[in-house]
């Protein structure tokens, strides 16, 4: 990746677009761009493809990123959509938690608002970087680090962020990079305490085991998240992003659907986008998941962006 070479600004301005799902932007008719400054995923969760790649998890170091944002920069761009699947999987690395806060900086000088439309993982920003040690993890707030990544200068910085819950009550059985929900909630209540001003939460429902009983619990448990944070920041909009959940083949979360015989629409034009139900649960049909799912995306404030679908 150090080795690609730049684009010339005639590239860059013919890549740039001037809208992100409705988003309001600080500049009205802002251009905005897109960069993925690293490849690949540390992580193995059994919903995704990208362990499959055999990649690793490989990143551009602090000067070569921000020379690729630069370039966007000087085409005209205000703003910039990272796609990276694990743009804080650096911070397992020796000395590479400095390297995140240096790109950051150097995006906030430049005056770049990052767009983190693909998720960034909560647990990496904990002190004990999501790396598991004998003495247990540390899952404090690292709140250097959390501040450096989200902080909104009004011209630079983040000013847009998807955040994964996932399955942020339960999901320590399904995915090990997930927070214990007491964890969960101190960590976004340190990113509220930032001068970020959009989030968008993202949750995904339709596991095997989800009831009424228990996407009940979660949608209290939701509403009680966002409170909390507008307690922290009266001004920072909230918007959850309910996600069904997709067998996408090749994957082990297809695989056991499959072979539980949960899977009620074999089409991949549906399960692909993940906003539409194809999965019954033990418990649920599909037509009940979609219900919740539009009844979980009412939790927040105000729409800010597109949900991706109709309600």
């Amino acid at each position: 990746m150090e080795d690609w070479p730049l684009p010339t600004q005639s590239v860059v301005e013919q890549c740039l677009g001037r809208d992100y799902r409705g988003l309001k932007l600080p500049i009205e008719g802002a251009r905005i761009g897109s960069f993925f400054p690293d490849i690949g995923c540390d992580r193995k969760c059994d919903f995704c493809q990208t362990p499959n790649y055999h990649l690793g998890f490989r990143a551009m170091s602090p000067k070569r990123t921000l020379q690729w944002f630069e370039t966007q920069k000087q085409a005209g761009a205000c703003m910039s959509l990272n796609g990276s699947d694990q743009f804080l999987g650096r911070v397992l690395k020796k000395g590479a938690r400095e390297e995140v806060i240096e790109i950051m900086q150097g995006i906030r000088e430049m005056e770049l608002g990052m767009l983190w439309f693909n998720g960034l993982e909560l647990k990496k920003l904990t002190r004990g970087r999501s790396i598991d040690r004998k003495s247990g993890a540390d899952l404090r707030p690292d709140e250097e680090l959390i501040s450096a990544v989200f902080d909104w200068t009004g011209k630079g910085g983040s000013y847009f962020a998807y955040l994964p819950g996932e399955r942020p009550m339960l999901g320590q059985d399904n995915y090990r990079k997930l927070l214990p929900w007491q964890e969960h909630c101190e960590i976004m209540r340190a990113i509220a305490r930032t001068s970020l001003p959009h989030i968008r939460y993202g949750i995904i429902i339709g596991f095997e085991d989800d009831s009424d009983e228990s996407l009940s619990r979660l949608e209290e448990a939701l509403w009680m998240l966002y409170e909390d944070l507008m307690e922290v920041n009266p001004n920072l909009k909230f918007q959850v992003n309910a996600q069904s959940l997709s067998p996408i083949p090749g994957t082990p979360q297809s695989d056991q659907v499959r072979k539980a015989g949960l899977l009620r629409i074999d089409e991949p034009a549906l399960y692909g986008n993940i906003w539409t139900p194809t999965i019954d649960t033990r418990y649920l049909r599909y037509d009940q998941i979609a219900d919740w799912q539009a009844r979980l995306l009412k939790v927040g404030s105000e729409q800010f962006m597109d949900y991706g679908r109709e309600l």
